[in-house]
């Protein structure tokens, strides 16, 4: 006996089907990525990651003016030799 295919109508169903579930999952996906991404934002907001970061930038720029300030003092009386 052979199998028939699905008449048109039977494929518009499927298809409609498919498309509400696939709708249905986005939603439910979408919503749990924001409240992933909203829970880990706060804890590291509450860990002050984000001013550690700032922090790491403020020391690295002194040190780097720092070492600077060092090497043009420390060559400044210092001649060149060829």
């Amino acid at each position: 006996m052979a199998v028939q295919p699905p008449t048109k109508d039977e494929r518009d169903a499927n298809l409609e089907a498919l498309k509400k579930a696939v709708d249905e999952w986005a939603e439910v996906e979408i919503r749990r990525l924001e409240n992933e991404t909203t829970f880990l934002r706060a804890v590291l907001q509450g860990r002050g990651a984000s001013d550690l970061g700032t922090k790491n930038l403020a020391l690295a720029s002194r040190l780097l003016q720092t070492e600077i300030n060092q090497f043009l003092v420390a060559t400044a009386g210092e001649t060149i030799s060829l």
